[in-house]
């Protein structure tokens, strides 16, 4: 008897599921267009980045689409270059998702959960070319007020490659116009497997903590001031060598019918002190914090936001080692499907009718 009740109840179990079910799909498009011109930098070399990304994704929800399993691939063509296909990647996670809690597990879009880290953490070529992460992101909470932990593993250990991993965590907190947030990660450079002679572990740690104040109404005006400090932690363990930079970080944006900007200063200990010795392979923030002082002042123009499909053009400038250095950026990004989109507000910017 027992054992038909369990069979039973699998039988129930599963067609409830099955007929609870139902099918996701979409497909986006991003292109990206990055010119920088820092010839009289020392950090940073001149160079365009240019590449179209087309990614097709399925899914499975269920639950009220509290549970989901995704699958898709991830596809860059580089223009100019021979080759048919200059990358392909896969997109393959679960997510569980409620008005409070969200959860993945596997590789996804690392734009859709770590929004809140800038370019400190994660320069422009690294959202570029590698947009997903692989690991697990769990955050309770919700836009005004969140914690979230997460892990990405971003290479494998074997006798030729390092294994290499994130962990980090960050939170906002919100109270009327006032607010805090941190942003932290670590980022762990190992050995290889078998282990290499002559090699060792090495880590560089970041904390970003900053209090402020954020605005924004019906009309469409948007501002935030905030000020903090960064913190570092970087140590090559093979050579004993240790450095702790820290420095003071203020951050002032604002937007207006789609025209906005976005500044962030930082004046304190010279970072990446280990650079010359491992570049990329250990850093992944700009390299603009090699410097005492570092300004960015982003700005741009929405020429089309809505639900699906966004443009915008970017001037960056960038104030390092006493020059003022420039930065263009222009992107898209459309998506079909049957994917629920976040919308922001229903502005009818000027400019608009360019494109109707």
């Amino acid at each position: 008897m027992r054992r038909i009740i369990a069979v039973l109840s699998l039988i129930f179990f599963t067609q409830s599921v099955l007929f609870a079910q139902e099918y996701l799909w979409k497909a986006d498009f991003d292109y990206f267009f990055d010119n920088t011109e820092y010839s009289k930098s020392s950090f940073f070399d001149s160079e365009t980045m240019q590449g179209i990304w087309l990614k097709p994704l399925a899914g499975i929800t269920w639950d009220d689409h509290k549970h989901a399993v995704f699958g898709g691939v991830n596809l860059l063509k580089l223009p100019g270059t021979d080759e048919v296909l200059d990358k392909v990647d896969v997109t393959m996670y679960y997510q569980y998702k409620t008005p409070k809690v969200l959860f993945k597990a596997g590789a996804f879009p690392r734009n859709e959960v770590l929004g809140n880290y800038n370019n400190f953490f994660f320069k422009d070529s690294v959202n570029n070319y590698l947009p997903l992460m692989r690991g697990i992101f769990w955050q309770i909470g919700d836009e005004r007020s969140f914690f979230n932990l997460w892990l990405d593993w971003t290479s494998y250990a074997t006798a030729t490659t390092r294994e290499k991993f994130f962990f980090g965590f960050s939170g906002k907190a919100t109270k009327g116009l006032a607010f805090a947030d941190f942003q932290s990660y670590v980022y762990h450079n190992a050995n290889t497997r078998p282990r290499t002679e002559g090699e060792g572990v090495h880590e560089n740690i970041q904390l970003q903590s900053t209090l402020g104040l954020q605005y924004a109404n019906e009309n469409s005006f948007e501002g935030l001031v905030a000020a903090g400090v960064l913190m570092g932690y970087e140590r090559d363990r093979f050579t004993n060598e240790l450095h702790k930079p820290v420095g003071f970080v203020a951050r002032a944006d604002a937007e207006y019918w789609g025209i906005g900007t976005k500044n962030t200063l930082y004046i304190g200990d010279p970072r990446m002190r280990f650079f010359e010795r491992y570049g990329g392979d250990l850093y992944w923030g700009t390299q603009f914090l090699r410097g005492k002082s570092y300004l960015e002042s982003e700005w741009y123009v929405r020429l089309i936001e809505s639900e699906r499909v966004k443009a915008r053009f970017n001037l960056n400038m960038h104030f390092s080692e006493g020059n003022l250095l420039f930065q263009q950026m222009f992107t898209v990004s459309a998506t079909i499907g049957n994917f629920t989109n976040p919308v922001r507000k229903n502005t009818n910017y000027p400019w608009k009718r360019i494109f109707k």
